[in-house]
């Protein structure tokens, strides 16, 4: 595939994986996504399952029930409801969805979590409730480059931020101001430990256009609650799993993301990361 054919072909990957994971709350007709990326719905199929070896409806489904099971991890909420925040129409759909994916009822897959998750934090020695802070933030333009992976693998972790900083030096986007984020869109908890999806990311003050395996994307402003991890990000997972036993919130619709504050590749106790969870 020629240099510029497959630039073009990264944005449309890009465009379309993008615009799944910010409405997984509505219906995602088909032409509505060709329409988005200015491709016809025959080309739209083609591309998303060369891209995602699996076709774009399972690929749809698959991610709506994994988004199910981040709500289900934080909040008390109905059938009915978690079906609507996911993009169902009904309880009874959602259902059967779920059951194709996981296997089991979304009540008893819920119990099943809950109990493996209380088990890897008792295991960690570290079940206490955690410190938090409540904060408005701003929003933020990012530019990112997609691992598509183990979740936390050192080596196409190292490659992706090295790449990431060439971008921004290229584009003399890198200044002092600026803030690198993580997103997570996949939980290795639920998802194949092999398929996870992680964004590294940069804040950018200027307009970037996409190039490539480079997208742009905004974190929308709203309230979140903030945790902070002291030293290796190898702790986390750990982290996460006891947010999520002892979440004292009510979760909204958003992306929950991490900022690294601080890195240290000599001294990783010195490290310093915040995670940030929408809340209402």
């Amino acid at each position: 595939m020629r240099d510029s054919t497959e630039n073009i072909y990264q944005q449309k990957v890009n465009q379309v994986i993008d615009y799944i994971s910010a409405n997984l709350h509505l219906p995602l007709q088909l032409d509505v996504i060709a329409d988005e990326i200015n491709v016809s719905q025959r080309q739209l199929l083609r591309i998303m399952r060369f891209a995602l070896n699996e076709s774009l409806y399972a690929y749809i489904a698959k991610q709506r029930v994994e988004r199910a099971v981040l709500y289900m991890q934080t909040e008390e909420m109905s059938l009915a409801k978690l079906a609507e925040m996911v993009g169902y129409a009904n309880a009874q759909s959602f259902s059967k969805a779920f059951k194709k994916q996981f296997g089991i009822s979304p009540k008893a897959y819920k119990d099943e979590l809950h109990s493996r998750l209380e088990g890897y934090v008792q295991s960690s020695g570290n079940s206490n409730s955690l410190p938090s802070e409540v904060c408005h933030f701003e929003g933020l333009e990012l530019v990112y480059i997609r691992i598509w992976g183990k979740y936390g693998e050192a080596e196409p972790y190292e490659t992706a931020w090295n790449k990431l900083m060439r971008f921004l030096k290229d584009n003399r986007a890198l200044i002092p101001e600026t803030r690198f984020i993580g997103l997570s869109f996949d939980n290795p908890n639920v998802t194949n430990y092999n398929q996870c999806r992680f964004y590294a990311c940069a804040s950018v003050q200027k307009k970037m256009i996409p190039t490539g395996e480079f997208g742009t994307i905004r974190l929308q402003q709203g309230k979140y609650a903030v945790y902070t991890l002291r030293g290796s990000c190898s702790g986390l997972q750990e982290l996460y799993n006891n947010i999520s036993i002892n979440f004292e919130y009510t979760i909204r619709h958003g992306m929950a993301f991490e900022e690294y504050i601080y890195y240290s590749k000599e001294n990783s106790e010195k490290d310093r990361t915040n995670i940030y969870i929408p809340i209402k």
